[in-house]
């Protein structure tokens, strides 16, 4: 009697009868994790995804061969828990962070964005929509070498005020639609910055070092295009972008149950 008093007295008796108690209660509550049950439930499930998958009901045999299938699955399941596999492989770890990730964009609110949403996700991303601005343009040059350049170029725009086409006028025309990068590349900062700012429609007199200039901007493209004409891939965009946002969501609300600790 009092060799068994003894021996409860024992650190390492604690730790084995505490184990067994673990072991029981989790049996009571968990069940068995090698027997694997199936039941109504499960049967009706087994047959819905059946359906949504092949569009009718199963068949009983086709139930029955699922039904086997999933009885098999189970048992590698299991099999592999109890075997701590999950933890060593990082295959496993990314499925099960995946998961945790669809689950995050499966239970956020679903909704059509409304044109207010959509014009503010437009604001905050438009460098993303936002296409250059291009510049068609139509340049003539008249020489300073000339001498008569101010002249000839005074008579051109009476000649334009007058309704005569450019290109009857018999002074080479540069003509094309490029972006302020090109523009410069091609009439440099100063040249390229006055193009840019004027008006469109009207010739307008400008200089550069070699030359004295008109010039008329016809028109522009790019910019930022309206709401209506992106609203298929804004949507797109604004839906992916909420979905996003759901996920980092739960990773944050999850993250913050942890304590981080650096050891050695």
């Amino acid at each position: 009697m009092r060799a068994a008093t003894g021996l409860l007295r024992e650190p390492l008796i604690h730790f084995f009868i505490l184990g067994a108690l673990l072991f029981v209660a989790h049996r009571l509550v968990v069940g068995n994790p090698r027997v694997i049950v199936v039941n109504a439930g499960l049967r009706a499930d087994m047959e819905r995804r059946f359906r949504d998958q092949i569009g009718r009901r199963p068949t009983p045999a086709e139930l029955e061969k699922a039904l086997d299938a999933w009885k098999l699955d189970e048992a590698l399941y299991r099999e592999a828990l109890l075997q701590r596999i999950e933890r060593d492989d990082p295959a496993v770890r990314m499925a099960l962070v995946n998961n945790l990730h669809m689950r995050a964009v499966q239970e956020m609110p679903k909704h059509d964005p409304t044109d207010v949403e959509l014009d503010q996700f437009l604001a905050l991303h438009r460098k993303d929509y936002e296409l250059p601005l291009r510049y068609d343009f139509e340049l003539v040059a008249f020489a300073k070498a000339e001498g008569s350049a101010e002249l000839l170029r005074l008579n051109y725009q009476r000649a334009l005020a007058a309704g005569a086409k450019p290109r009857t006028l018999g002074r080479p025309i540069v003509s094309g639609t490029l972006a302020r990068e090109d523009l410069t590349e091609k009439f440099g900062v100063a040249l390229s910055g006055s193009i840019c700012a004027l008006a469109p429609g009207q010739w307008q007199a400008l200089e550069s070092q070699e030359s004295l200039l008109l010039v008329r901007v016809n028109g522009t493209e790019g910019g930022l295009p309206s709401r209506e004409s992106l609203r298929e891939r804004l949507t797109y965009d604004w839906v992916n972008a909420m979905k996003q946002q759901a996920v980092d969501h739960m990773v944050e609300e999850v993250f913050r149950r942890y304590r981080v600790e650096e050891r050695p």
